[in-house]
């Protein structure tokens, strides 16, 4: 403790800076690793008094990014401060190595967000997929059933027509009507 009453007494004030936002900014990117490892995540919404903890991480400028930017420009300076003769180059090379750190996590998290992926099946989704005539469709106002592949899986919906489709047409959903029903034409 005593080293580093010394190092803070006896350093240039902008080294002593360096080192304190390498250090703030390290410990803080270990509480934001360790939380995400027990599933809590760390950014935050702080607008009209609510707070909404989500995974967003598709801002460049979020809580992960700003962390990332002072860790590379904390460290990249205190580490350069000393080597370099030229200060100004060392705070031009630390701003530019914390950019390339923010723009480095808010890629790599919107890579993660990308694997997500919503395999729910909704009517909506459908529009404009072809399928065949399952149970013929009489047209007006009756319903016949189609059957429309979705991500590799046949679904089997209720289907409503303006004209009559036999068994076995080739249609193409138009529209959902609920999240069982569709119309459909016929295709050409």
């Amino acid at each position: 403790m005593e080293n580093i009453t010394n190092f803070y007494e006896n350093a240039p004030v902008v080294l002593a800076i360096y080192w304190t936002i390498a250090g703030v900014s390290s410990l803080i990117f270990v509480i934001q690793g360790i939380m995400l490892l027990i599933g809590f995540d760390t950014d935050s919404d702080f607008s009209g008094g609510d707070v909404d903890f989500d995974v967003d991480g598709m801002n460049l400028v979020s809580f992960k990014t700003i962390i990332c930017f002072l860790l590379g420009f904390g460290w990249t300076g205190a580490i350069f401060y000393p080597i370099f003769e030229n200060k100004i180059i060392v705070a031009l090379m630390a701003f530019a190595v914390g950019v390339v750190f923010m723009f480095l996590i808010a890629f790599l998290l919107r890579q993660v967000l990308r694997l997500s992926y919503d395999g729910s099946f909704s009517t909506a989704k459908i529009i404009g997929s072809v399928g065949n005539v399952y149970l013929r469709i009489p047209g007006a106002q009756s319903a016949g059933k189609v059957n429309v592949s979705f991500h590799g899986s046949m679904h089997e919906l209720q289907a409503y027509s303006d004209e009559a489709i036999e068994t076995g047409a080739t249609i193409k959903v138009v529209r959902a009507i609920d999240e069982s029903t569709v119309f459909v034409e016929r295709c050409q």
